[in-house]
């Protein structure tokens, strides 16, 4: 027993100079993940995205639907035909990327987009002016 503990303590700190090694030999890790793995952006999610955050010109077809289906629902019509069957035009989008509005996938989710907006609002708009005269109607038939 005597000869193994002196023996024992000889190698516990041998190993335990050799853990401790040299700072040009170590490795420096700089990323903490072990991979990277880039995520594809979707661009036709992220055109949709963006439309939906930056396509603000469809006021004009919409307040023109709003005028003249206050005037009369029939007549409100016609606009809301028409601007809800023309897409938006290029300097109507508002589109916040150039290089990424040039992408054929982003391009077509960007103005699918818009183009819905616009459609919404536009019916939305004529929807009021119907309510509106509907009222008018009701309170004068009282």
């Amino acid at each position: 027993m005597k000869i193994i503990l002196p023996f024992a303590l000889t190698v516990l700190l041998s190993l335990s100079s050799l853990a401790q090694a040299p700072t040009d030999s170590m490795a420096i890790v700089q990323n903490p993940q072990l991979y990277t793995l880039k995520q594809p952006e979707d661009l036709n999610i992220k055109g949709q995205i963006d439309a939906a955050r930056h396509y603000k010109r469809y006021k004009g077809a919409a307040t023109g639907t709003l005028l003249t289906s206050l005037l009369s629902p029939v007549i409100g019509l016609i606009p809301a035909i028409l601007c809800s069957a023309t897409n938006p035009k290029i300097e109507n989008l508002g589109y916040p990327n150039e290089e990424l509005f040039k992408q054929a996938t982003y391009y077509k989710a960007y103005t699918k987009k818009a183009k819905k907006i616009k459609q919404r609002k536009v019916w939305s708009n004529w929807g009021i002016g119907l309510g509106v005269n509907l009222v008018v109607i009701l309170v004068l038939a009282n």
